[in-house]
């Protein structure tokens, strides 16, 4: 099978197109640097040279296709929303055109944020209410891919947890271990209560692929580990992989610490249930949980490097 991805040089999008190579299928993904080309070719992966701007590039690239997994998107918080929304909305419509009618799999990436937390502390679905006054409202490009199913798309939507995490990278696990470095610190919010949700980046690349095989037009999963965590166990596992003391801060604390972004993270409530895609893709997780990664996975040898000042860490994109 040909599978286009976006954001094939991304951290979640460079393990799809691993996974999916190493299972016999070729891999054209979508690059926008020199660089890019250099990782894409290292995985055995054909680049193609582009970006979320280059529409015919992705129409043509689609209709080649066998599938799409669409991955790439504009992780900026200072640029206009509206614009990044306009841009991922433009690309959709490139990739979707191709595929109508052809039951072609097009796999669009979401997030488990776009829903409500439980009032009472329990899981949420696919089904629970959007949340509310969303600071970054990534449901509305999901509804707008999702809306390609009644004009005869085979699409469907991953909702990736906040903390994909493993192989030593993501976003927010190394920011937690670079700060406790810095401050000799591992912190939480008030009496971290508050629970969140991970998933290792090869499980969810393993769900991307079982989504390619058996998607139907409109469905949506939840992409999370089997338990949630509290903000307090976390704080917990970079704080022993650190060697650093545990602390409780208020979220003014942690904005004049790490910006808004830190407060971010340390305080949404995220509690999704996976027991949608175990029962319609069969798909497990099956690697080291969230706080196993932290404190004896893949995070030990960037543990390793800020005890010893060395530095090291390096923020991947979410794609």
């Amino acid at each position: 099978m040909r599978l286009f991805v976006t954001g094939a040089t991304g951290y979640v999008g460079g393990a799809v197109t691993e996974q999916a190579i190493a299972q016999g299928h070729t891999v054209h993904g979508l690059s926008r640097n020199g660089a890019g080309d250099t990782k894409l070719k290292a995985l055995g992966a054909t680049p193609v040279r582009g970006d979320l701007k280059s529409l015919d590039i992705l129409r043509q690239q689609a209709a080649e296709a066998d599938a799409v997994c669409h991955l790439a998107y504009i992780h900026d918080f200072t640029a206009n929303y509206e614009d990044i929304l306009a841009i991922d909305a433009a690309a959709v419509d490139a990739l979707a055109e191709p595929l109508r009618g052809t039951n072609k799999p097009l796999v669009i990436t979401s997030g488990t944020l776009v829903t409500e937390p439980d009032p009472k502390g329990g899981e949420t679905d696919e089904t629970s209410p959007p949340l509310k006054n969303p600071i970054v409202d990534r449901l509305r490009s999901e509804k707008h891919a999702l809306g390609k199913a009644i004009e005869g798309v085979r699409v469907s939507a991953i909702r990736l947890t906040p903390y994909v995490h493993g192989r030593g990278a993501s976003g927010f696990i190394p920011m937690l271990l670079d700060h406790a470095a810095k401050s000799g610190e591992s912190i939480y919010i008030d009496d971290g209560a508050t629970h969140t949700s991970g998933v290792n980046v090869d499980d969810a690349a393993a769900m991307y692929l079982l989504a390619v095989e058996k998607s139907k037009p409109g469905d949506v999963w939840n992409c999370c580990e089997d338990k949630s965590v509290s903000i307090k166990d976390l704080a917990g596992a970079v704080g022993e992989v650190m060697k650093v003391h545990l602390k409780s801060i208020t979220v003014e604390e942690a904005t004049k610490r790490g910006g808004h972004l830190l407060a971010l993270i340390l305080t949404l409530a995220n509690r999704p249930s996976n027991k949608k895609a175990k029962r319609e893709l069969g798909w497990e997780p099956k690697r080291l949980d969230i706080l196993q990664d932290v404190r004896a996975g893949s995070y030990t040898g960037l543990a390793k490097k800020l005890l010893e000042g060395q530095g090291g860490v390096k923020h991947y994109s979410a794609e």
